[in-house]
């Protein structure tokens, strides 16, 4: 038996009437008669719904969304994406998947290659050559699976805004988009947002081993 295929609906959920739409989506999706089960994150109240959230929930609601959309992402057959403008943690979801995609082109790219570069010799050679082939090729895969995910990544982000004190409600003087937050604690090497280039900097200095100067200057052309 076929498994059912898992959509995911996604778009802007922050105003009413992007809650509204994000609704008016889902239901009709509902109405068509699509077979098996779609993931709509305007449904899920444990993390979208605030008003019955604790202060420790909401510290912690960046790696929650950031957990709980991706992991439906990933699991996901299909997408109905609307990444417009307003919706940071769509377009976030976007990346990922463009992400997802170019690696997985990347990595079955490297296996062609082999194969193609080896297609004489895999042709006409023994099946313990073969195996030996099959090892080397997938090697080829391991070590780019983890060059990707032992990327020393670091971000920056400084709005005059922010401060360390507690504010609640309306009085909050700034607040990043909680996907994208999530996706940066998650993706970062240090597992956290900087407030400046200059905080990271030395970080790479000492990654590196360089010498530390007032001025940096980029390779990158």
């Amino acid at each position: 038996m076929n498994k059912e295929p898992l959509g995911y609906l996604g778009g802007d959920i922050m105003t009413y009437g992007s809650n509204l739409a994000r609704q008016e989506e889902y239901d009709k999706f509902k109405a068509a008669g699509i077979p098996g089960k779609v993931y709509s994150p305007v449904q899920n109240k444990s993390i979208n719904d605030k008003s019955n959230m604790t202060e420790e929930e909401n510290n912690h609601l960046a790696e929650k969304i950031c957990e709980a959309d991706i992991e439906r992402l990933w699991n996901s057959d299909y997408t109905v994406l609307c990444p417009e403008q307003s919706a940071i943690g769509t377009m976030c979801e976007m990346g990922v998947l463009y992400g997802w995609k170019y690696m997985a082109d990347k990595l079955m790219d490297i296996e062609q290659e082999f194969m193609d570069a080896h297609f004489d010799e895999y042709s006409h050679t023994t099946p313990e050559r073969r195996l030996e082939l099959r090892d080397e090729m997938a090697q080829k895969v391991r070590d780019e699976v983890q060059r990707l995910a032992y990327k020393k990544n670091y971000a920056h982000y400084f709005d005059i805004r922010t401060n360390h004190l507690n504010e609640k409600d309306w009085r909050r003087s700034f607040s990043i988009n909680q996907m994208l937050y999530g996706m940066i604690l998650y993706a970062t090497e240090d597992h956290m947002l900087h407030n400046s280039f200059d905080e990271i900097l030395p970080l790479l200095q000492k990654e590196y081993k360089t010498e530390k100067t007032d001025d940096f200057t980029s390779d990158w052309r």
